[in-house]
């Protein structure tokens, strides 16, 4: 695997440990019976808006949405909190492929980094692989940037059913087990199961990535 793409998952693990240390402080403190109550007393509310930032953060990249929903997990539960950040994720990134579709790579530039761009640019998806094409760049990419394929599989103008599919599926493959790992650290249970098969299923994507692009 080149370097460029180990950057972006090296940097969603570091995201997603610094979230994670930084939530399990705050339940330790003062402050998580305060606010878990405001939640409880307020949760219609909290949902919709957390359901918007996670839409925003798909379409405006400094917004990191994800962060958000994990965050929530606490209050919520993972799977309320997973579902949230899934339908936004949804959401968000069919607009943002529609208007990566219609704008193409002018518009990426003024919204994405110019390397990632780049990295769109040099794509070749093989023809029968788009739903493939798309789970594995979900993951190479890592959460971090995952605007980046909503809006580049519009300019490279794959197959709106198949992009979504792809999303739907990476989502739920690589979504439920960060969610549910992540509340296992929370809730101080045994994590050792879940992070081998996390580890067993990234090693499966990057040694099967070369079946789905040329």
């Amino acid at each position: 695997m080149k370097k460029n793409k180990w950057n972006g998952t090296v940097l969603f693990v570091f995201v997603f440990i610094i979230t994670i240390v930084a939530v399990y402080w705050f339940i330790k403190s003062d402050y998580y019976p305060i606010l878990n109550s405001w939640i409880q007393s307020n949760m219609i509310l909290y949902a919709i808006s957390l359901f918007i930032i996670k839409v925003i953060g798909i379409l405006w990249p400094p917004i990191s949405g994800g962060i958000f929903t994990l965050a929530s997990i606490p209050f919520l539960g993972w799977k309320t909190a997973f579902t949230i950040d899934m339908i936004g994720s949804t959401v968000g990134g069919t607009i943002a492929y529609m208007l990566g579709k219609k704008y193409g790579f002018p518009f990426l530039n003024k919204i994405l980094d110019t390397s990632i761009v780049e990295k769109i640019k040099r794509i070749k998806i093989k023809k029968g692989k788009e739903i493939e094409a798309v789970f594995v760049y979900r993951l190479l990419f890592g959460s971090v940037i995952v605007e980046a394929i909503y809006y580049g599989a519009g300019v490279l103008k794959i197959h709106f059913g198949k992009f979504l599919i792809g999303v739907t599926l990476s989502h739920l493959l690589i979504g439920i087990p960060i969610f549910i790992l992540a509340s296992t650290i929370f809730s101080g249970a045994n994590i050792v199961l879940t992070i081998s098969l996390a580890i067993m299923a990234l090693i499966f994507i990057i040694k099967t990535k070369g079946r789905y692009f040329e």
